[in-house]
Protein backbone atom coordinates (compact mmCIF):
# COMPACT_ATOMS: atom_id res chain seq x y z
CA UNK A 1 0.00 0.00 0.00
CA UNK A 2 1.16 3.26 -0.93
CA UNK A 3 1.44 5.57 2.28
CA UNK A 4 2.79 8.88 2.61
CA UNK A 5 4.20 11.06 5.51
CA UNK A 6 2.01 13.70 6.91
CA UNK A 7 3.43 17.23 7.17
CA UNK A 8 1.70 19.94 9.75
CA UNK A 9 3.26 23.17 9.21
CA UNK A 10 0.93 25.37 11.89
CA UNK A 11 0.68 23.61 15.05
CA UNK A 12 -2.34 23.92 16.84
CA UNK A 13 -3.97 22.95 20.02
CA UNK A 14 -7.54 21.02 19.18
CA UNK A 15 -7.48 18.98 22.47
CA UNK A 16 -9.33 20.31 25.15
CA UNK A 17 -7.22 18.76 27.91
CA UNK A 18 -3.85 19.09 26.58
CA UNK A 19 -5.29 22.97 25.80
CA UNK A 20 -6.21 23.40 29.51
CA UNK A 21 -2.74 22.38 30.65
CA UNK A 22 -1.10 24.44 28.18
CA UNK A 23 -3.05 27.92 28.95
CA UNK A 24 -2.27 27.71 32.84
CA UNK A 25 1.45 27.22 31.78
CA UNK A 26 0.98 30.06 29.23
CA UNK A 27 -0.74 32.63 32.35
CA UNK A 28 2.00 31.35 34.75
CA UNK A 29 5.00 32.92 32.38
CA UNK A 30 2.39 36.03 31.29
CA UNK A 31 2.08 36.99 35.51
CA UNK A 32 6.02 36.22 35.84
CA UNK A 33 6.94 38.52 33.40
CA UNK A 34 4.09 41.29 34.65
CA UNK A 35 5.92 40.80 37.81
CA UNK A 36 9.40 41.52 37.19
CA UNK A 37 8.42 44.51 34.94
CA UNK A 38 6.26 45.84 37.31
CA UNK A 39 8.48 45.58 40.56
CA UNK A 40 11.86 47.15 39.91
CA UNK A 41 13.09 45.87 43.30
CA UNK A 42 12.37 42.41 42.69
CA UNK A 43 14.69 39.35 43.32
CA UNK A 44 13.37 36.38 41.71
CA UNK A 45 14.32 32.62 42.35
CA UNK A 46 17.09 31.44 40.80
CA UNK A 47 15.73 29.09 37.40
CA UNK A 48 11.81 30.60 38.03
CA UNK A 49 9.58 31.83 35.02
CA UNK A 50 10.64 35.26 36.57
CA UNK A 51 14.50 34.68 36.62
CA UNK A 52 13.91 34.14 32.80
CA UNK A 53 12.59 36.86 32.13
CA UNK A 54 14.36 39.06 34.45
CA UNK A 55 17.70 38.17 32.31
CA UNK A 56 15.26 39.56 29.39
CA UNK A 57 14.15 42.32 31.26
CA UNK A 58 17.68 43.65 31.97
CA UNK A 59 18.83 44.33 28.73
CA UNK A 60 16.21 46.96 27.56
CA UNK A 61 17.00 50.61 28.35
CA UNK A 62 15.89 52.78 31.04
CA UNK A 63 13.70 54.11 28.88
CA UNK A 64 11.49 51.02 27.15
CA UNK A 65 11.80 49.74 31.40
CA UNK A 66 9.99 52.70 32.40
CA UNK A 67 7.86 52.40 29.20
CA UNK A 68 6.49 49.00 30.08
CA UNK A 69 6.34 49.10 34.13
CA UNK A 70 3.77 52.29 33.01
CA UNK A 71 1.67 50.43 30.66
CA UNK A 72 1.77 46.89 32.84
CA UNK A 73 0.85 48.70 36.00
CA UNK A 74 -2.88 49.01 35.51
CA UNK A 75 -2.88 45.47 35.03
CA UNK A 76 -0.73 44.85 37.73
CA UNK A 77 -2.78 46.52 40.60
CA UNK A 78 -6.29 45.74 38.78
CA UNK A 79 -8.59 43.94 40.97
CA UNK A 80 -9.43 40.14 41.20
CA UNK A 81 -12.22 39.91 38.93
CA UNK A 82 -10.70 41.93 36.32
CA UNK A 83 -7.19 39.54 37.03
CA UNK A 84 -9.97 36.34 36.80
CA UNK A 85 -10.64 37.64 33.01
CA UNK A 86 -7.15 37.34 31.95
CA UNK A 87 -5.77 34.81 34.01
CA UNK A 88 -8.48 32.46 34.41
CA UNK A 89 -8.05 30.67 38.11
CA UNK A 90 -4.33 32.20 38.72
CA UNK A 91 -5.84 35.83 38.98
CA UNK A 92 -6.64 34.44 42.07
CA UNK A 93 -2.89 34.83 43.00
CA UNK A 94 -1.92 37.37 45.02
CA UNK A 95 0.97 39.29 42.87
CA UNK A 96 2.27 41.87 45.06
CA UNK A 97 3.17 39.00 47.70
CA UNK A 98 4.56 36.08 45.66
CA UNK A 99 7.77 35.09 45.44
CA UNK A 100 7.12 32.67 42.37
CA UNK A 101 4.03 32.05 40.21
CA UNK A 102 5.06 27.93 39.98
CA UNK A 103 4.77 27.64 43.95
CA UNK A 104 1.75 30.09 43.77
CA UNK A 105 -0.32 27.42 41.22
CA UNK A 106 0.27 24.84 43.18
CA UNK A 107 -1.91 25.87 46.03
CA UNK A 108 -4.93 26.43 43.52
CA UNK A 109 -7.52 23.48 42.47
CA UNK A 110 -6.19 20.75 40.54
CA UNK A 111 -7.59 20.96 37.08
CA UNK A 112 -10.32 18.70 36.26
CA UNK A 113 -8.61 16.31 33.06
CA UNK A 114 -10.32 13.59 31.42
CA UNK A 115 -7.51 10.88 30.88
CA UNK A 116 -9.29 9.83 28.44
CA UNK A 117 -9.57 12.69 25.98
CA UNK A 118 -5.73 12.66 25.96
CA UNK A 119 -6.29 8.76 24.16
CA UNK A 120 -5.50 7.02 27.50
CA UNK A 121 -8.17 3.85 28.34
CA UNK A 122 -9.28 3.89 32.45
CA UNK A 123 -11.62 1.55 33.91
CA UNK A 124 -14.71 3.02 35.48
CA UNK A 125 -15.25 1.50 39.28
CA UNK A 126 -19.01 0.32 38.29
CA UNK A 127 -17.48 -0.83 35.06
CA UNK A 128 -18.64 -4.90 34.74
CA UNK A 129 -15.35 -5.97 32.83
CA UNK A 130 -14.02 -8.18 34.22
CA UNK A 131 -10.55 -7.87 35.90
CA UNK A 132 -8.64 -10.33 33.76
CA UNK A 133 -9.43 -8.22 30.64
CA UNK A 134 -8.90 -4.91 32.57
CA UNK A 135 -5.45 -5.98 33.16
CA UNK A 136 -5.41 -6.79 29.31
CA UNK A 137 -6.30 -3.41 28.35
CA UNK A 138 -3.74 -2.19 30.88
CA UNK A 139 -0.74 -3.79 29.74
CA UNK A 140 -1.34 -3.10 25.52
CA UNK A 141 -2.20 0.56 26.87
CA UNK A 142 1.23 1.66 25.75
CA UNK A 143 0.62 -0.17 21.93
CA UNK A 144 -2.60 1.85 21.91
CA UNK A 145 -1.08 5.12 22.84
CA UNK A 146 1.71 3.97 20.21
CA UNK A 147 -0.36 2.83 17.42
CA UNK A 148 -2.32 6.07 17.74
CA UNK A 149 -5.79 4.12 17.32
CA UNK A 150 -7.14 6.68 20.20
CA UNK A 151 -6.28 9.67 18.84
CA UNK A 152 -4.31 10.72 15.93
CA UNK A 153 -1.88 13.43 16.65
CA UNK A 154 -4.05 15.57 14.19
CA UNK A 155 -6.64 15.59 16.70
CA UNK A 156 -4.86 16.41 19.87
CA UNK A 157 -3.13 19.65 17.96
CA UNK A 158 -5.71 20.64 14.62
CA UNK A 159 -6.32 18.14 11.72
CA UNK A 160 -9.06 16.23 9.77
CA UNK A 161 -8.12 12.67 10.90
CA UNK A 162 -9.77 11.89 14.75
CA UNK A 163 -9.90 8.31 14.85
CA UNK A 164 -7.65 6.15 12.85
CA UNK A 165 -7.24 2.53 12.18
CA UNK A 166 -4.15 3.29 10.12
CA UNK A 167 -1.91 0.36 12.43
CA UNK A 168 -3.94 -2.25 10.87
CA UNK A 169 -2.90 -1.26 7.40
CA UNK A 170 1.15 -1.57 8.07
CA UNK A 171 3.23 -3.56 6.33
CA UNK A 172 4.98 -5.24 9.40
CA UNK A 173 7.71 -6.68 6.49
CA UNK A 174 9.31 -2.85 7.04
CA UNK A 175 10.59 -3.62 10.32
CA UNK A 176 12.82 -5.55 8.19
CA UNK A 177 16.62 -4.88 7.60
CA UNK A 178 16.19 -4.59 3.92
CA UNK A 179 15.06 -1.01 5.00
CA UNK A 180 16.94 1.60 3.69
CA UNK A 181 15.57 4.97 4.69
CA UNK A 182 15.44 4.94 8.67
CA UNK A 183 16.66 8.18 9.59
CA UNK A 184 14.23 11.60 8.46
CA UNK A 185 16.16 14.90 7.89
CA UNK A 186 14.87 18.60 7.74
CA UNK A 187 16.80 20.37 5.57
CA UNK A 188 16.97 24.22 4.92
CA UNK A 189 17.47 25.45 1.37
CA UNK A 190 17.30 29.09 2.16
CA UNK A 191 16.62 31.75 4.47
CA UNK A 192 14.87 35.33 2.71
CA UNK A 193 14.59 38.26 4.12
CA UNK A 194 11.52 40.00 2.20
CA UNK A 195 11.43 42.91 4.55
CA UNK A 196 14.75 43.87 7.15
CA UNK A 197 13.93 44.92 10.74
CA UNK A 198 13.19 48.29 11.73
CA UNK A 199 14.48 50.57 11.80
CA UNK A 200 15.64 50.23 8.50
CA UNK A 201 18.06 52.95 8.34
CA UNK A 202 20.00 51.47 11.54
CA UNK A 203 21.96 48.94 9.25
CA UNK A 204 21.44 45.65 7.55
CA UNK A 205 20.37 42.71 9.83
CA UNK A 206 22.32 40.16 11.24
CA UNK A 207 20.55 36.98 11.63
CA UNK A 208 20.88 33.36 13.19
CA UNK A 209 18.88 30.52 13.68
CA UNK A 210 18.45 28.08 16.71
CA UNK A 211 15.69 25.66 17.81
CA UNK A 212 14.22 22.59 19.61
CA UNK A 213 13.31 19.69 18.67
CA UNK A 214 11.03 16.24 20.21
CA UNK A 215 11.33 12.59 18.56
CA UNK A 216 8.54 9.72 18.75
CA UNK A 217 9.76 8.89 21.94
CA UNK A 218 9.16 12.24 23.08
CA UNK A 219 12.97 13.16 23.79
CA UNK A 220 13.37 16.78 23.26
CA UNK A 221 17.09 17.95 21.85
CA UNK A 222 18.42 21.77 21.72
CA UNK A 223 19.13 22.87 18.29
CA UNK A 224 22.12 25.11 18.53
CA UNK A 225 22.23 28.63 17.40
CA UNK A 226 23.55 28.80 13.73
CA UNK A 227 24.86 32.30 12.26
CA UNK A 228 23.22 32.56 8.97
CA UNK A 229 24.74 35.76 7.90
CA UNK A 230 24.81 39.43 7.74
CA UNK A 231 24.13 42.48 5.64
CA UNK A 232 20.29 41.53 5.27
CA UNK A 233 18.48 43.84 3.35
CA UNK A 234 14.86 43.81 1.92
CA UNK A 235 14.67 40.92 -0.45
CA UNK A 236 18.30 39.66 0.47
CA UNK A 237 19.11 35.59 0.54
CA UNK A 238 21.21 32.99 1.66
CA UNK A 239 21.03 30.13 -0.38
CA UNK A 240 22.52 26.75 1.06
CA UNK A 241 24.49 24.58 -1.28
CA UNK A 242 24.64 21.53 -0.27
CA UNK A 243 21.39 22.62 1.48
CA UNK A 244 22.02 22.35 5.23
CA UNK A 245 20.75 19.30 7.35
CA UNK A 246 19.11 21.40 10.19
CA UNK A 247 17.96 18.63 12.47
CA UNK A 248 17.67 14.80 11.85
CA UNK A 249 15.79 11.82 13.75
CA UNK A 250 16.16 7.88 13.91
CA UNK A 251 13.49 6.11 12.71
CA UNK A 252 14.75 3.31 14.82
CA UNK A 253 13.93 4.55 17.96
CA UNK A 254 9.84 3.67 19.21
CA UNK A 255 8.66 0.10 18.01
CA UNK A 256 5.17 1.43 16.95
CA UNK A 257 4.15 3.47 14.05
CA UNK A 258 2.99 5.80 13.43
CA UNK A 259 5.66 8.27 14.24
CA UNK A 260 5.40 11.79 14.71
CA UNK A 261 8.84 14.18 14.92
CA UNK A 262 8.34 18.18 15.32
CA UNK A 263 10.83 20.71 14.95
CA UNK A 264 10.73 24.64 16.54
CA UNK A 265 12.79 26.76 14.57
CA UNK A 266 13.93 30.03 16.76
CA UNK A 267 15.10 33.28 14.17
CA UNK A 268 16.79 36.02 15.68
CA UNK A 269 18.08 39.45 14.21
CA UNK A 270 21.63 39.52 16.26
CA UNK A 271 20.99 43.03 17.16
CA UNK A 272 18.91 41.69 19.93
CA UNK A 273 21.90 40.05 21.66
CA UNK A 274 21.10 37.00 23.67
CA UNK A 275 17.62 36.52 22.26
CA UNK A 276 18.06 32.65 21.17
CA UNK A 277 19.50 31.87 24.50
CA UNK A 278 16.62 33.50 26.39
CA UNK A 279 14.06 31.89 24.24
CA UNK A 280 16.10 28.38 24.82
CA UNK A 281 15.99 29.12 27.83
CA UNK A 282 11.84 29.91 27.68
CA UNK A 283 11.29 26.68 25.88
CA UNK A 284 13.02 24.29 28.69
CA UNK A 285 10.89 25.92 31.50
CA UNK A 286 7.75 25.41 29.61
CA UNK A 287 8.68 22.20 28.57
CA UNK A 288 9.52 21.12 32.58
CA UNK A 289 5.67 23.32 33.25
CA UNK A 290 4.32 21.21 31.00
CA UNK A 291 5.64 17.60 31.55
CA UNK A 292 4.82 18.04 35.52
CA UNK A 293 1.64 18.57 34.42
CA UNK A 294 0.43 16.30 32.20
CA UNK A 295 2.57 13.53 34.86
CA UNK A 296 0.40 14.61 37.49
CA UNK A 297 -2.94 13.61 35.86
CA UNK A 298 -1.44 10.72 33.66
CA UNK A 299 1.87 9.72 34.66
CA UNK A 300 0.81 6.86 37.44
CA UNK A 301 -1.15 5.26 34.28
CA UNK A 302 1.31 5.52 31.29
CA UNK A 303 4.52 4.73 33.26
CA UNK A 304 8.04 6.36 33.18
CA UNK A 305 8.04 7.39 29.44
CA UNK A 306 5.76 9.89 27.60
CA UNK A 307 6.31 8.00 24.76
CA UNK A 308 4.18 9.03 21.71
CA UNK A 309 2.41 11.51 24.34
CA UNK A 310 5.69 13.10 24.79
CA UNK A 311 5.88 14.47 21.08
CA UNK A 312 2.38 15.71 21.60
CA UNK A 313 3.80 17.58 24.75
CA UNK A 314 6.39 18.75 22.33
CA UNK A 315 4.40 19.99 20.19
CA UNK A 316 2.12 21.16 22.86
CA UNK A 317 5.12 23.50 24.28
CA UNK A 318 5.90 24.97 21.03
CA UNK A 319 2.47 26.37 20.78
CA UNK A 320 3.06 27.50 24.26
CA UNK A 321 6.03 29.60 23.74
CA UNK A 322 4.70 31.02 20.44
CA UNK A 323 1.56 32.31 22.12
CA UNK A 324 3.96 33.78 25.36
CA UNK A 325 6.08 35.59 23.12
CA UNK A 326 2.88 36.51 20.80
CA UNK A 327 1.75 38.33 24.13
CA UNK A 328 5.53 39.42 24.90
CA UNK A 329 5.83 41.42 21.69
CA UNK A 330 2.57 43.19 22.74
CA UNK A 331 3.38 43.69 26.46
CA UNK A 332 6.80 44.28 26.26
CA UNK A 333 6.99 45.72 22.75
CA UNK A 334 9.98 43.12 22.23
CA UNK A 335 11.88 42.55 19.29
CA UNK A 336 10.82 38.87 18.71
CA UNK A 337 10.59 36.59 15.53
CA UNK A 338 7.51 34.23 17.28
CA UNK A 339 9.07 30.78 16.85
CA UNK A 340 7.84 28.47 14.13
CA UNK A 341 6.83 24.91 15.17
CA UNK A 342 6.67 22.44 12.23
CA UNK A 343 5.97 18.32 12.19
CA UNK A 344 6.18 15.10 10.20
CA UNK A 345 4.45 11.93 11.21
CA UNK A 346 5.53 8.61 9.06
CA UNK A 347 3.48 6.14 9.08
CA UNK A 348 6.56 3.40 8.16
CA UNK A 349 9.63 2.84 6.78
CA UNK A 350 8.43 2.25 3.17
CA UNK A 351 6.26 5.79 3.36
CA UNK A 352 7.15 8.18 0.34
CA UNK A 353 5.67 11.15 -0.86
CA UNK A 354 3.98 12.04 -4.29
CA UNK A 355 5.25 14.64 -6.14
CA UNK A 356 4.30 16.11 -9.40
CA UNK A 357 1.66 13.25 -9.14
CA UNK A 358 3.90 10.50 -9.03
CA UNK A 359 4.25 8.70 -5.57
CA UNK A 360 8.12 7.46 -4.96
CA UNK A 361 9.81 10.64 -3.66
CA UNK A 362 12.15 10.48 -0.60
CA UNK A 363 12.11 14.16 -0.59
CA UNK A 364 9.10 16.46 0.57
CA UNK A 365 8.01 19.60 -1.96
CA UNK A 366 9.28 22.74 -0.20
CA UNK A 367 7.93 24.35 2.64
CA UNK A 368 8.28 27.95 3.44
CA UNK A 369 7.95 28.82 7.33
CA UNK A 370 7.09 32.91 7.84
CA UNK A 371 8.81 34.99 10.83
CA UNK A 372 7.39 38.62 11.27
CA UNK A 373 8.41 40.56 14.02
CA UNK A 374 10.06 43.45 14.78
CA UNK A 375 8.64 45.16 11.94
CA UNK A 376 10.75 42.82 9.63
CA UNK A 377 9.45 39.53 7.80
CA UNK A 378 11.58 36.44 6.80
CA UNK A 379 11.04 33.17 5.37
CA UNK A 380 13.24 29.99 6.14
CA UNK A 381 12.51 27.48 2.88
CA UNK A 382 13.11 23.99 3.86
CA UNK A 383 11.59 20.44 3.11
CA UNK A 384 11.55 16.94 4.81
CA UNK A 385 14.00 13.97 3.28
CA UNK A 386 13.72 10.68 3.96
CA UNK A 387 17.60 8.50 3.72
CA UNK A 388 19.59 5.79 5.00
Amino acid sequence: MKQEPIINDNITLANSEIKKIVERVINSAKIAAEKVAVEESFHPLERSFEDIFKSRFDEYSKEKKETIRRNLKPIYTADKAIRTRLYGDLGAIDVKAMESVEHEVTKLPKLKIDPRLLGIWTPSPVSDISQPEIERMRSTQPQILNSHNILTSDALLGGGRVFTDLQAEFDHDDFEPQAVTDKLALYVRRVKCVDETNPEWWGSDEVSVAGTSVDETGDTKKINEHFVGGGFDDGDSRWYNPHWRFHWFSMREGDSWPKSYYITMILAEKDNGGLAAFLQKLWEKVESQVKDAVAAYVGGLIGSSFGPLGTLIGAAVGYAVAKIVDWFIDAWNDDIFPPKTVSCTVPSFGARWTINGVWGSTTSGIRRSHFYGHGGHYYIEYYWKLYA
